[in-house]
């Protein structure tokens, strides 16, 4: 079969699962997990080996459990262990009393906060936990879902301490430096806009607007400013993190100036659970990254294959160890934290299945070829206008994938030579795979299901599809115009 086959066959799990959702009433994880065994079956036009098919689908399931649905799981209970202590009530006053405006409330949900967990955890928490907060504080929960997830766009490209750029160096090997400079500079456009478009949203228009509008302008200004000077000057490591919490920080001192805040002494307790978690994503990732990676991994052998589960430094399990001990300091007993740990389980079930199917058709793709199958396809169609395309192609790879760092693991090195036999500067095109990727994570059918699993919205996916999709797609479209026009200047 040619190679122009193969590409044209590879999409047939990308149209499964689009059609699935948007034109069936199937729930969502029948959806992929059919998707999955149709993959399983196709891949087989690859000549794969069923080994390798075998061995994907343990990987897959193992990566689904760990880190992806103990981090979804985590990121619920701390929710509902928030609502049973108390403590989002008084974050939700905290947050009201900062500005009147829900529209601004939002952004600081949405964007900065979402951004904050994104940058130290990842892997839904940026969604579960702000879409929870922004029904709490009086969102519609489509809407809720729909805000979290275009607003966990830009964030990811430096999600949990700028992981996605550090697997991606490592695997074109290019200077770190270099890659991180570039997509911060791809990202400026869309780190000013976004926070807007979650006004927007929020509003349901334009009109009405202003102020929240201006307050929005002012976020993405300063979380772009910080972004791109820690990305310039420091490294990848911290640049969502401290863009999320300095443009977090002015906003509030800038409003507490303006009219004193009553519940700014009153927020630590109710939000010592998150600082705890920075406290150990610091120790974790920073002072012992070496001895805890060593000591505390358990190491699974599958053919030759070997599968690290990294179980205590997972974002999952620091979590979960910040949201229990702040629980305590919050006032909760065990009574209090074994309910909310009972309705997590319940909430989540639907969504488990889906993100197991969702990884496990991924690895089967990227492990028997498919997936390059796919991007080669879009290349040879594209030509000399390949980089307009690019980030579409990292895009794919997070709506597959589910994670910017899984799409530069897939597609990564695909971009880089193709950007080597075309012409083009390698290093631009391989960071736009990074920033094209932040799209995907609008329309990620694992995303999807975490803001939904968060607020009980099993069922109505395809409401929050419809919504996203065609932000998703002007994103990629204008993210790729970008990257083409100054892969022509420097030509």
């Amino acid at each position: 079969m040619g190679e122009l086959t193969l590409g044209i066959v590879s999409l047939i799990p990308f149209l499964l699962i689009g059609v699935g959702i948007l034109k069936t009433r199937i729930g969502m994880h029948w959806v992929t997990l059919f998707a999955m065994v149709v993959t399983a079956f196709l891949s087989l036009l690859w000549k794969s080996d069923i080994s390798v098919i075998l061995v994907s689908f343990v990987e897959g399931a193992v990566m689904a459990l760990i880190p992806i649905i103990w981090v979804i799981l985590a990121a619920v209970f701390t929710y509902f262990i928030s609502l049973r202590t108390g403590a989002m009530e008084v974050i939700k006053s905290f947050l009201n009393n900062i500005t009147e405006s829900r529209h601004t409330q939002a952004v600081l949900i949405a964007f900065c906060f979402g951004g904050f967990l994104e940058s130290v955890a990842g892997f839904g928490t940026a969604v579960a936990i702000p879409t929870g907060m922004l029904v709490s504080i009086g969102f519609d929960p489509i809407k809720a879902a729909v805000i979290s997830l275009v607003a966990n766009s830009v964030p990811v490209a430096f999600g949990a301490l700028g992981l996605p750029v550090i697997v991606l160096s490592n695997l074109v090997k290019e200077p770190l430096e270099e890659l991180t400079r570039y997509v911060a500079l791809q990202l400026i456009p869309f780190s000013l806009v976004i926070p807007p478009l979650v006004v927007i949203i929020s509003n349901g228009g334009i009109r009405g607007a202003g102020e929240s509008l201006r307050d929005a302008l002012l976020i993405g200004f300063i979380f772009t400013l910080t972004q791109t000077l820690v990305a310039f000057f420091i490294g990848p490591e911290l640049v969502a993190v401290l863009g999320s919490i300095v443009s977090l920080l002015v906003v509030v001192i800038i409003n507490h100036l303006r009219r004193p805040n009553p519940f700014m002494k009153k927020i630590l307790v109710p939000v010592i659970n998150y600082l705890i978690l920075l406290v150990l994503i610091v120790l974790s990732r920073v002072v012992f990254p070496g001895y805890l990676s060593e000591h505390f991994v358990i190491t699974l052998s599958i053919v030759d294959h070997k599968i690290k589960i990294d179980y205590l430094t997972t974002p999952g399990t620091l979590l979960l160890i910040s949201s229990v001990v702040g629980s305590i300091f919050q006032g909760a007993n065990l009574k209090t934290i074994l309910s909310a740990l009972v309705e997590t389980l319940q909430k989540i079930k639907w969504s488990a299945l889906t993100i197991v199917s969702i990884v496990v058709l991924a690895k089967v793709m990227g492990n028997t070829g498919m997936i390059i199958s796919t991007a080669l396809l879009i290349s040879a169609l594209s030509g000399n206008v390949y980089p307009l395309f690019a980030p579409l192609i990292g895009a794919i790879g997070t709506f597959i994938t589910g994670s910017d760092t899984s799409s530069n693991i897939l597609l990564g090195a695909l971009q880089k030579e193709t950007a080597k036999n075309l012409g083009f500067d390698p290093v631009w095109i391989s960071a736009s795979n990074t920033s094209g990727a932040t799209a995907g994570k609008m329309i990620s059918p694992q995303s999807i299901a975490v803001a939904s699993s968060a607020v009980g919205l099993q069922g109505q996916e395809k409401q929050i599809v419809s919504a996203t999709l065609p932000i998703c797609l002007a994103y990629s479209l204008a993210m790729g115009v970008y990257v083409l026009i100054v892969s022509l200047l420097r030509m």
